[in-house]
């Protein structure tokens, strides 16, 4: 049995509330105002706040709200429940029954930056918040637009490049235990390694996590 990472985009609207089950799942407002009562209680989060939720959570709100969620058992074993609001999922080499670190954080890019060539020590899945960026991954070159998601394994090559006066994507990773709180990228080669990374870093959280009968 794998674990999986999956992308989620729920529209509120204040009359309908959403109620998700509990899993390691951070919660991104790509626009507007969500009130979430947990088992924690309850916050208040605005446009472009990140932070992470583990119990059953219930949205309300007039907002844009992107999930990035951990689950056990594979992609297949996702809830169907849930399906609608899939924009992506993927299947991680990780095993669901230990404890797994989940970080999430937000990439901007100034006018004209380019990353070094350079890969991650884990997967991970980012979507584009804003701008245009040219993403080279691998053998393929993909032009990604506002609201595009892509899955990065870590271990092909890829390069990013700005196409707009600013972009920014929002990126949640699941990695082994052993890389809390380190670093994940690593230039292709040494000619790579000599670059400026080209973009800005801002983290959301790092932490270690366990999946639910974990």
């Amino acid at each position: 049995m794998s674990a999986y990472l999956a992308l989620y985009e729920d529209r509120l609207i204040v009359s309908q509330p959403v109620r998700l089950p509990a899993a390691p799942r951070a919660l991104f407002v790509r626009e507007g105002v969500v009130e979430v009562e947990s088992g924690d209680g309850h916050v208040s989060m605005q446009a472009s706040e990140c932070r992470l939720f583990e119990s059953t959570i219930e949205l309300r709100g007039t907002a844009t709200v992107w999930s990035f969620e951990i689950g056990a058992g594979g992609v297949v074993q996702s809830p169907a429940a849930r399906e609608l609001s899939l924009v992506l999922a993927h299947d991680l080499a990780l095993d669901p029954k230990r404890p797994m670190v989940f970080r999430c954080d937000r990439v901007d890019f100034p006018a004209k930056a380019c990353t070094p060539r350079h890969g991650h020590k884990g997967p991970g899945i980012r979507r584009l918040i804003h701008g245009a960026v040219m993403a080279e991954v691998g053998s393929e070159w993909r032009r990604l637009g506002p609201g595009d998601a892509w899955f990065e394994s870590g271990h092909d090559p890829v390069v990013g490049r700005n196409l707009a006066a600013t972009s920014a994507f929002v990126r949640a990773m699941v990695l082994p235990e052993r890389l809390h709180g380190r670093p994940t990228f690593v230039p292709w080669d040494e000619h790579e390694a000599g670059k400026p990374r080209g973009t800005q870093r801002t983290e959301f959280f790092d932490v270690v996590v366990t999946l639910p009968g974990g």
